[in-house]
């Protein structure tokens, strides 16, 4: 594999010393950067990384086993042994990593953040750049300062475009990001009271956000969704800053236009600007919003949109993201699950369950099922926001409703006279029942926080049921 960094320029980043003068004097560099030994790559360069929980010289020992082409250590004597750099912090010199290898790339720098749609428009950018230039991007949903780090020390300088997702679950946290990402274009998706529970409100949010333009390049481009809620106070900041500004949605004055998003078929057809009707074949609705993202960044970037459409229209949802899953029957019949279980939040949840009732509209034959998790991280609240959930799911009409956590077992109470509904408070309680529920011929959707461990779910249907339906 190609050398990333050498040792003169890991040295330049970190100001680290080489106490037995012999690190990477058998090999040429370094072809990626590690701080987990589990993941590690042959050739790696492990940096002993102290987390809350764990401290990485711990695992220096199983890092050279697996391969590791060097290691950063602030311990003399593992310097010594392991022939390693020596730093002061090990955990600083990974963000120094970070901003040599910023620094040294001359390509575009995209970063992107949002209450919601983060890693999906990442997703879709990322794979539409690729069809101009050599792209890296974050990997994952690694978007904090570590994952950040991480990322970029990856970075090979001769990428054409990098796409940065940045997230922050408090105030203060977007400067440190975006200072380091340094981007040329950022993009926030939208503003809403996802993880308001670190919050004061909502405002406070999408003022955290704007943070992500102090760190944008002279001429730097920001690029935002003119139908969000707090657009006029995103804009008002950006120009503060003297910032070029490009809006997309269905408002009038937005740079991309969009005239009308509809579901159809599989997926969804968009037409925006004046041009023809492009159909996504595997995204939904929300997911549309997303796609017409990347067509902005794409316009801003001067490319010929031809590419990008017809990447798009073929992408598949991230697993967890809107991802179908099909499980045969005999006879043919077919039960279909949509995976959206990777993360909730009130507006992501109404999207899905919007999208759910659609899908439902156009297969009436179908027996509907709702497994819908705890939206978790909304605070005080909490409570008032599930119970708003309760009218469109009375629209749908699910034939079951199966609920896992605290909020969503409210919904139950109110709806049981009228729903057949089944709450739990163990994920590996439901994982055990889910069989019984489920039968040929259903619509079901999964959707709820990451942190109620309804994912599980998922891979325990692929692995048990779909190996076993043929019985059915």
């Amino acid at each position: 594999m190609k050398a990333l960094w050498t040792k003169k320029d890991l040295i330049a980043a970190t100001n680290a010393t080489d106490p037995s003068l012999n690190f990477l004097n058998k090999i040429n560099g370094i072809s990626g950067v590690s701080i987990d030994d589990r993941t590690l790559q042959p050739g790696d360069l492990f940096i002993a990384f102290k987390g809350d929980k764990f401290d990485g010289h711990d695992f220096v020992q199983s890092a050279i086993t697996k391969g590791a082409g060097g290691i950063i250590v602030s311990d003399l004597k593992l310097a010594k042994k392991y022939k390693g750099l020596l730093v002061n912090n090990t955990n600083k010199a990974l963000i120094n990593i970070a901003k040599f290898s910023r620094n040294r790339f001359k390509g575009t720098i995209i970063a992107l953040t949002g209450s919601s749609g983060k890693t999906s428009t990442k997703h879709l950018l990322s794979c539409s750049l690729k069809g101009y230039g050599k792209t890296h991007s974050t990997k994952e949903n690694n978007n904090n300062i570590v994952g950040l780090s991480l990322t970029l020390s990856r970075l090979d300088p001769d990428c054409k475009y990098c796409v940065l997702e940045l997230g922050i679950n408090n105030v203060g946290e977007m400067e440190e990001l975006t200072k380091l990402a340094l981007p040329n274009i950022a993009l926030i998706t939208n503003v809403t009271n996802s993880h308001i529970q670190n919050f004061k409100n909502e405002e406070e949010i999408a003022c955290a956000k704007s943070k992500i333009f102090l760190g944008l390049k002279k001429n730097g481009i920001v690029i935002l969704n003119s139908d969000n809620f707090w657009s006029d106070f995103l804009i008002k900041e950006a120009k503060k800053l003297n910032l070029n500004i490009h809006l997309y949605g269905y408002c009038k004055n937005s740079h991309t236009n969009i005239k009308k998003i509809i579901q159809q078929k599989e997926g969804a057809t968009i037409c925006f600007d004046e041009t023809k009707d492009w159909h996504l074949n595997y995204l939904n609705i929300t997911q549309a919003l997303n796609a017409v993202a990347t067509v902005a960044v794409i316009k801003e970037l001067k490319l010929d949109l031809t590419n990008t459409l017809k990447t798009i229209s073929n992408i598949r949802p991230l697993p967890g993201r809107g991802d179908k899953i099909i499980i045969n029957f005999k006879y043919n019949k077919k039960t279909f699950i949509i995976d959206d279980s990777y993360n909730a939040n009130p507006d992501s949840m109404t999207a899905a369950l919007n999208n759910f009732q659609n899908m439902r509209n156009n297969n009436k034959n179908y027996e509907s099922v709702l497994i819908i998790g705890d939206m978790l991280e909304l605070g005080e609240s909490s409570k008032e926001l599930h119970l708003k959930l309760i009218p469109i799911i009375k629209k749908i009409k699910p034939n079951t409703l199966i609920t896992l956590g605290f909020y969503t077992a409210n919904i139950c109470k109110e709806l049981c006279s009228s729903i057949n509904c089944y709450p739990y408070t163990s994920v590996d309680k439901l994982i055990t029942d889910i069989k019984k529920y489920l039968k040929p011929s259903q619509l079901i959707l999964i959707k709820g926080s990451n942190g109620t461990g309804l994912w599980k779910l998922v891979p325990f249907l692929k692995r048990n049921i779909q190996e076993g339906s043929n019985a059915a």
